[in-house]
């Protein structure tokens, strides 16, 4: 082993030590607290040991403890991204680095994200940097299938156990998307769904060989029986009014499916029947230019309609730097507020919303083992916001990246001794 490469191991065995190791005991005094009740000014939390020990008023500062002065900063759950393809891909336009789809490939709703996910990816620290502990993962369709495949939960820690689910939902394409995938029309994509589903219900019995499906093979057709059941979510993607109402037809037809509609660009327009049918949407509120046929109805207000209907939703970001990078989520909830939607409904819909959707624990802020939390030093739904901690799973995580490690290696402020091209 070269001396180089024991050094290079040895600064990074330390790096990982000393992001193990962050202080888990902290007294955070007067700082806006926000749980899933509602927001608390001025309020105190002691954590002792990576524990919520006390929340209060006017708490005593315990001697020797470190203090945060919260004045100014607020601390909330973490927030969670309700779509992503996080970990699936580094470069999207470099081939090797992109596992988002498989255009060749035979199989459809069996592949499996988890099988791709890299949670060491440089996205991954970046977005946790902005607060965002959890995000969903998902693959896209390809080929001839509307089938994207089998999308996870995950953490943000970047652990190789960050994985908290990984068979949680099917990702499905219809509207323009399903079109062109199916054989050119919204016909051809429904109509292949209703195979795959009644494929899935008949799961085993109709499988004599492993293609005796009339849509999925009986490796597919086993993939996607658990989201037929209701055991797991669908996520369909879709814009038009038209492709909802086809959506909300398909529920009358399928009623155990759990469907969660991702874009929902004209939701406005089919409010009350969303939510009478009880179909969850996930939307963009900056979403509010058309950028195909389909998002011809796209409005600002949107989410604020689909508020009103009573539509269960959760707030994505789904344009800018898209689903590969979700460390925007605060700014586009933000965008909501702006527009005339409630502030802890727009929180909520980044946070306990999306996170119940798919079964995961409570990260109401209360005493006892801390789940978890971010120290923001402003508010959270402000761009200018950043998070100064934040815990996941009851461990403080570390806030560097590579991201910020650039920043800082090329900062002409830098007052390193090294030649500038070695720092």
């Amino acid at each position: 082993m070269s001396k180089r490469f024991q050094i290079l191991l040895t600064a990074a065995s330390a790096a990982l030590l000393s992001t193990q190791a962050l202080a888990q005991d902290l007294f955070i005094q007067d700082a806006t607290v926000v749980t899933e009740a509602g927001q608390q000014a001025d309020t105190d939390i002691l954590i002792r040991g990576g524990q919520i020990a006390q929340i209060g008023s006017d708490l005593t500062v315990p001697d020797g403890m470190d203090v945060l002065d919260g004045a100014g900063q607020w601390v909330t759950p973490g927030l969670f991204s309700s779509f992503s393809t996080l970990g699936l891909v580094d470069i999207g336009a470099e081939s090797s680095t992109n596992d988002i789809s498989a255009s060749d490939a035979d199989t459809s709703v069996s592949e499996r994200a988890v099988d791709s996910f890299n949670p060491r990816t440089a996205h991954i620290a970046n977005t946790r940097r902005r607060g965002v502990t959890h995000a969903v993962v998902s693959p896209s369709p390809s080929g001839e299938s509307i089938f994207a495949g089998t999308g996870l939960i995950a953490s943000t820690t970047g652990d190789f156990q960050s994985v908290v689910n990984d068979s949680a939902f099917v990702h499905v394409a219809l509207g323009e998307t399903g079109s062109s995938r199916a054989g050119g029309s919204r016909s051809a994509a429904l109509a292949q769904l209703r195979a795959a589903l009644d494929d899935a219900q008949g799961y085993p019995s109709r499988y004599r060989s492993p293609t005796d499906g009339d849509a999925l093979s009986r490796q597919d057709a086993a993939a996607l029986a658990p989201a037929v059941r209701g055991e797991v979510p669908m996520i369909i993607a879709a814009s038009r009014a038209s492709d909802l109402m086809g959506i909300i037809r398909l529920k009358e037809e399928y009623p155990a499916l759990d469907i969660i509609i991702l874009g929902a660009t004209e939701g406005w327009q089919v409010a009350d029947a969303l939510a009478a049918a009880d179909i969850k949407v996930i939307v963009d509120p900056v979403q509010d230019l058309p950028s195909k046929f389909e998002d011809l109805g796209a409005r600002y207000e949107n989410v604020l309609l689909l508020d009103e209907a009573g539509v269960d939703y959760a707030i994505a970001n789904l344009t800018s730097f898209r689903v590969t990078k979700p460390a925007a989520l605060g700014q586009h909830a933000g965008n909501a507020v702006g527009n005339g939607l409630s502030w802890d409904k727009a929180f909520a819909a980044i946070t306990s919303t999306p996170a119940g959707w798919f079964d995961l624990p409570s990260s109401d802020i209360a005493t006892g083992p801390i789940t978890n939390l971010v120290v923001w030093d402003g508010d959270p739904l402000e761009a200018t916001s950043a998070p100064l901690k934040v815990w996941i799973d009851g461990q403080e995580q570390s806030l560097e990246s590579r991201q910020s490690l650039l920043r800082d290696r090329y900062n002409p402020l830098n007052e390193s001794d090294m030649p500038h091209k070695y720092r």
